[in-house]
Order: C-alpha cells, then sequence, then structure tokens
C-alpha cells in the first residue's frame, strides 16, 4: 500500500503477538542495518517521514473500522 519494505536477519518479538491483531509488521524510522550498532540513529527528515506514515496508517485503520 505505498509503504517500501525489505526483508533482513534478525530478531523481534512480533511473533508473541500472535494473529489476534490480524498480520503484523515492523515499521519505524532508521535503518535496520544500523539499529542496536554504535552507529543507530535517527534523521529529522527519518522522524517526519515516519509521522506522515504513522497519520496514513491510522487514517486508513481508521477508515477500515
Amino acid at each position: 500500500n505505498g509503504f517500501p519494505t525489505t526483508v533482513v536477519s534478525y530478531t523481534t518479538d512480533i511473533a508473541v503477538l500472535g494473529d489476534g491483531w490480524g498480520k503484523p509488521f515492523l515499521v519505524g524510522p532508521g535503518s535496520v542495518e544500523q539499529a542496536h550498532t554504535l552507529e543507530e540513529r535517527v534523521s529529522k527528515r527519518q522522524l517526519r517521514e515516519a509521522v506522515e506514515i504513522y497519520r496514513k496508517m491510522v487514517r486508513q485503520l481508521l477508515s477500515a473500522a
């Protein structure tokens, strides 16, 4: 739905959420390649883009309700 995606090799606890809430997915600012490293950072641009992504997601979820 217009969101860029990628496949990476790392662990997350998203699997413990189960199927009760629909299909889980991870989204957020920053680079997964830098996550939990000394180089981890989020630029202001990425943060602003994330806010827009969250707004779009909320609008879509509310319109589907």
